[in-house]
């Protein structure tokens, strides 16, 4: 009788275990995610205007090579940062069975928020992350707002 409740309980905790959702807790786990985007709205922390849009594939491409993913640190924001400006990144939809091809309508997909002392915060299906970042990725990010 032991060994049925035994077997039961190892049973039931594998497929507990194996059921769990896959946390991406790696920052480089973004990095595929932001090679879709297909376009970038630079958006003003003065104003919340957008100031800039980003199209182009390769600059898009050299966008997120320079955001450095790889080498981002889950960090808390500290007290009195000011914010510099956003990013919001977009792409179309995902074909699904039976559609045909894209509309041309692109929808919201994440969006990285800049502050100074380099840092950022990631919102990303809908969860905020703050990471810190390399001094060249903050420099890079805060050029599009000088």
């Amino acid at each position: 009788m032991k060994k049925i409740g035994i077997g039961v309980v190892v049973i039931l905790m594998f497929f507990l275990c194996s059921c769990q959702k896959k946390e991406q807790t790696d920052a480089s786990d973004y990095k595929t995610d932001f090679a879709k985007t297909q376009e970038i709205a630079v958006i003003s922390a003065d104003t919340s205007q957008i100031i800039k849009t980003v199209t182009d594939k390769e600059v898009i491409a050299d966008f997120v090579l320079a955001l450095e993913i790889e080498n981002w640190e889950l960090a808390s924001l500290p007290d009195n940062t000011v914010e510099l400006g956003s990013f919001d990144f977009a792409q179309e939809q995902t074909i699904r069975f039976g559609q045909t091809n894209h509309d041309g309508t692109l929808s919201h997909i994440a969006t990285i928020t800049l502050y100074d002392n380099s840092y950022i915060c990631l919102e990303f299906l809908g969860i905020d992350t703050t990471f810190k970042v390399s001094t060249n990725t903050a420099e890079y990010l805060n050029e599009y707002f000088g």
